[in-house]
């Protein structure tokens, strides 16, 4: 009977070595699980501190879960305010709509890059984001990062005050034809509102003479790189003359990446003639 109890004793001393080892294993793994996690935790918290990228991670929820430094100088509110608050309640009403289709895009597992809305800082002015997102449907939270374009969208906004107030016509566009920025005095010239140009082909537009004599200079300046001023009729059908420019625009690196073109009318006068009148003798 004691061999017996003794092997069972060994079979048991074994199998609870056996246990305490598996155990032991998989706390071990626990534990540098949790230390890898840790460490990912504080990774992330110092890259949300130190990075210049406004970050965000959102949750399904509307709540947002984190939030980085740079977000939270930017808007001006305590870390606390940003997470316990509904984002929505932070974005302009103009801004809330287009704001939905966007996330429901990121749902659908669709990226977002550009995609631009206005956010109301601690000061109650509105900042002007551009957002690149994606969501990660398995942990059910959306990754935004964004720059704040306010500055720059105010620039544009001046600039574009500025072009629309001079009494030239001037038009901007790509290599391809497509305009990609135009003034007022432009879109008047041609009864085409300026919105509804950008975006769209001067061949839809301009006339086969005038898109043809630009050709011919746009080749010019290609190769020379230097702008090149001459008088033309825009309109075949109209006897007004302008003095136009046609000079390229340049990417940081030299490339020419667009052309612009300046229009202003020259004024001209017909001389008036006069016929000879008869005179009858008496």
């Amino acid at each position: 009977m004691i061999p017996i109890l003794a092997c069972c004793g060994i079979a048991t001393c074994y199998l609870s070595t056996m246990e305490s080892a598996k155990a032991e294993r998989v706390y071990k793994r626990a534990v540098s699980r949790l230390a890898e996690t840790e460490s990912s935790h504080i990774t992330l918290d110092r890259f949300f501190a130190i990075s210049s990228d406004l970050m965000a991670v959102a949750g399904q929820d509307g709540l947002l879960k984190k939030v980085s430094t740079s977000l939270i100088n930017t808007l001006g509110y305590n870390e606390e305010t940003l997470l316990n608050t509904p984002f929505f309640e932070f974005i302009h009403p103009d801004d809330k709509e287009s704001t939905k289709k966007n996330i429901e895009a990121l749902n659908q597992g669709l990226r977002s890059v550009g995609f631009e809305n206005r956010y109301r800082a601690a000061d109650g002015n509105y900042r002007t984001l551009s957002w690149s997102a994606a969501a990660d449907k398995q942990l059910g939270v959306r990754f935004a990062s964004a720059r704040d374009v306010t500055e720059e969208r105010a620039f544009q906004s001046r600039t574009q005050q500025i072009m629309d107030a001079v009494p030239f016509l001037l038009l901007i566009k790509d290599l391809n034809g497509t305009i990609l920025n135009c003034n007022t005095a432009f879109s008047k010239s041609i009864g085409v509102p300026r919105p509804s140009l950008i975006g769209r082909n001067t061949q839809q537009f301009l006339s086969f003479e005038a898109i043809f004599s630009d050709l011919e200079k746009e080749q010019e300046i290609l190769k020379s790189k230097s702008s090149i001023t001459y008088e033309e009729s825009l309109n075949p059908k109209e006897e007004t003359k302008y003095l136009s420019t046609i000079f390229p625009i340049s990417d940081p690196t030299g490339r020419v990446v667009s052309i612009g073109k300046v229009s202003l009318k020259i004024e001209t006068t017909k001389a008036k003639t006069t016929e000879p009148t008869e005179t009858t003798e008496a």
